[in-house]
């Protein structure tokens, strides 16, 4: 990839520590398997033996993965160059990329614009070329988000379906593995040597809820409805009733809060802003709790018996243009919030532009290889 001078200095925000960073590991670089020849980044809050594992934590600065995270070991097995702490949110509760301990990790796609969060390094170090794919976290979008930011290919798979074991945790009834790729057959070839089933053709029908979104994110979606319908896939558009994009991501934002709020509570080094988020959250009455877990399991029952039948939601990846790297709005994740809801899988997919446009299609549980099937089919319609 050859980047110009702004996007060659940008690249190295990516890493938190760049010096320990890019110790790759040496013992697979000349590793065999279907992934031999690629690197694959991993985000700090995931386990890799001997590297560290910060989490985006500043007291966690020293800490280091005692053995691979499961996930790292298939990515060995297969033969990947393993390059570890990329950048992200504090503890990942966040989407901008700035981190109070590590720095501010800024946008080889598009300087002077966020790269998203949390999973912000992933994606900056696949967009400017340090990383051929790379493992992110994503809560409420924490994967697709950066991906969007930084026009790249984004999944999420299903809840469950990869092991968080050696995962620094957030949320766990929301908090799934996920892949970066700058194009469809790598992040297919790296999905699979996860584990993940990537072989299942292109679903044949795709819903298009209506929502409230910027004028840029909303072109994209139609563009990519267009191409879909050009490609002999049925598009029809479909009502969620239940669906409040703001008010539940919002929820689901408190139910991470209160899920993060033992795990994270009492733990040094916390900047006052995240202290402020867990103390929030360990404040939530019972009775409030337990209100937002019965809306919102109510939006995932609806939700998972759209696309049951085997369809695809299509909406925006993010409901505005990419924003400026200072000014990311709190309704950034109001339509990836909806996929962790109700455990589903969820694929960005890059439409574009500068800055990047972005949309999402959301699947049913198993759907992960339909959903880039489906996106591989818009992208030969475009």
């Amino acid at each position: 990839m050859i980047l110009d001078g702004i996007a060659a200095r940008d690249v190295w925000h990516a890493l938190e520590d760049a010096e320990a960073s890019l110790r790759v590991d040496a013992r697979q670089i000349h590793g065999a398997g279907p992934l031999a020849g690629l690197v694959v980044g991993v985000k700090a809050n995931i386990a890799v033996e001997g590297q560290g594992w910060t989490a985006g934590i500043g007291a966690r600065a020293g800490m280091l993965g005692e053995r691979d995270a499961p996930v790292v070991a298939r990515l060995r097995a297969a033969g990947a160059t393993i390059l570890s702490r990329l950048a992200m949110d504090e503890a990942a509760l966040g989407a901008t990329g700035d981190n109070p301990h590590f720095g501010t990790t800024l946008n080889p796609a598009a300087p002077g614009h966020s790269p998203g969060g949390s999973s912000c390094g992933s994606a900056a170090a696949v967009a400017g070329g340090l990383a051929d794919a790379a493992l992110g976290t994503d809560t409420l979008g924490s994967v697709r988000i950066p991906a969007a930011c930084c026009g790249l290919w984004g999944l999420k798979p299903a809840h469950g379906a990869l092991p968080l074991d050696g995962v620094v945790p957030l949320a766990p009834s929301l908090d799934t593995l996920g892949v970066l790729a700058a194009d469809p057959a790598t992040l297919r070839a790296v999905a699979t040597a996860l584990g993940l089933g990537m072989d299942a053709p292109a679903t044949g029908r795709v819903l298009v809820p209506e929502v409230t979104a910027a004028p840029e994110p909303l072109a994209a979606r139609d563009r990519a409805a267009q191409a879909l319908a050009r490609a002999g896939v049925e598009v029809m558009p479909v009502t969620l009733q239940q669906w409040e994009p703001g008010q539940d991501r919002r929820a689901a934002f408190i139910q991470a809060e209160t899920e993060a709020a033992p795990i994270l509570s009492g733990h040094p080094g916390l900047s006052p802003a995240l202290e402020a988020l867990i103390a929030y959250g360990a404040s939530v009455l019972a009775a409030r709790r337990t209100a937002i877990r019965q809306r919102l399991a109510g939006l995932a029952e609806a939700t998972r018996g759209l696309v049951a039948d085997g369809a695809a939601l299509l909406l925006p990846t993010l409901p505005c243009p990419v924003p400026p790297q200072d000014k990311v709005p709190g309704r950034i994740a109001d339509f990836t919030a909806l996929a962790n809801i109700a455990g589903l899988p969820a694929l960005a997919v890059p439409m574009g532009g500068k800055p990047p446009a972005s949309i999402q299609l959301v699947g049913a549980a198993g759907a992960e290889g339909a959903l880039l099937a489906l996106g591989a089919a818009l992208h030969a319609s475009r």
